[in-house]
């Protein structure tokens, strides 16, 4: 089941927009149509925080807690990135998944909302 008691801090900067990012480079989660089969994909969720920031050590709590779901990439980029709206409400958010399959074929989702502007 994924982890929903996401600790959140306080940002203390607030007024000035800038962004965070954290990169998991082995997020796991079944995959949907055949779990006894993992995916492993690299994840970077970047975002410009408003008034609230995740505490680091929940968050990776909350991540691995995808390892024993059974989902598809798409859905679990959507699911972080819903996550993030409804805890923390930044300003904006990304989140973008990044798969190596075989015969070099890259698979690249990226689930993003902006509630005024996006940093590049």
């Amino acid at each position: 089941m994924i982890q929903n008691d996401i600790e959140s801090i306080p940002n203390h900067v607030h007024s000035r927009t800038y962004s965070v990012s954290m990169v998991y480079a082995s997020f796991r989660c079944q995959q949907e149509v055949n779990p006894a089969l993992t995916n492993v994909a690299r994840l970077t969720v970047t975002y410009a925080p408003d008034k609230l920031l995740y505490d680091f050590g929940s968050l990776s709590t909350y991540l691995r807690s995808f390892e024993a779901e059974c989902m598809s990439l798409e859905t679990c980029a959507n699911r972080i990135l819903d996550d993030f709206l409804d805890h923390l409400k930044p300003v904006w958010v990304r989140v973008l998944i990044e798969q190596q399959r075989a015969q070099g074929i890259e698979i690249r989702i990226e689930a993003q909302h902006s509630s005024s502007i996006c940093l590049a």
